[in-house]
């Protein structure tokens, strides 16, 4: 039997992931089952169980690369930027930037569906809650850089103010995978950033 290169696993791997998406993205989450995925991939039942435990953990990886690649794309270019002001730019610029495509929009909802039904299961709660913790965690880190550069008030609480921005931001992704309104989307996002930066700032 020849033997199965590192790359052909990981090809075969990111094609379950994409065909996953594609079937969580037009069924939903919870009605997509496995044999969706094996229609829409063209693997057999047992090779996609080869790679994945269950349905779960097929949506927490794509969930995981997602999270990855944002934090990659995030971190190369906060690289080359020297105050948090640009960083919290680069940040409204990553969300305002965004695609808006049909498939960005049932990805959203994908989202969401997932992030409700995670919250009545204590296993999955925690890995939702320990990837929210991430993101708060990078915004937290730019507001306190911005105060300790004399940028942003002193007297804000990096959480709270972390907090609340994601939590702006969670209600502008739920409004659009809702309603799909691109340019209300971008407009919302505008007024967000002028909003937050004119109350953070010195």
């Amino acid at each position: 039997m020849p033997k199965v290169s590192a790359q052909y696993k990981e090809e075969k791997r990111n094609h379950i992931l994409e065909s996953a998406l594609k079937c969580f993205g037009e069924k939903g989450y919870q009605a997509t089952i496995i044999d969706d995925i094996v229609k829409d991939s063209n693997i057999s039942k047992g090779a996609i169980y080869n790679y994945f435990e269950s349905k779960e953990e097929i949506y927490l990886q794509l969930l995981k690369k997602r999270t990855n690649t944002f934090f990659e794309e995030m971190d190369e270019v906060n690289a080359q930027l020297t105050s948090a002001k640009e960083k919290l730019a680069n940040l409204f610029k990553r969300f305002k930037k965004q695609e808006l495509k049909e498939d960005d929009q049932q990805t959203m909802r994908v989202y969401i569906e997932f992030w409700l039904y995670g919250s009545r299961q204590e296993d999955l709660r925690k890995i939702l809650a320990e990837r929210y913790n991430r993101f708060i965690d990078y915004i937290v880190n730019i507001i306190v850089e911005g105060q300790n550069s004399g940028e942003i008030k002193k007297e804000i609480d990096p959480q709270n103010i972390s907090r609340i921005f994601w939590a702006i931001r969670d209600g502008n992704v739920l409004h659009y995978s809702f309603l799909g309104e691109e340019e209300q989307y971008r407009i919302a996002w505008d007024t967000i950033e002028e909003m937050f930066l004119n109350y953070v700032q010195q």
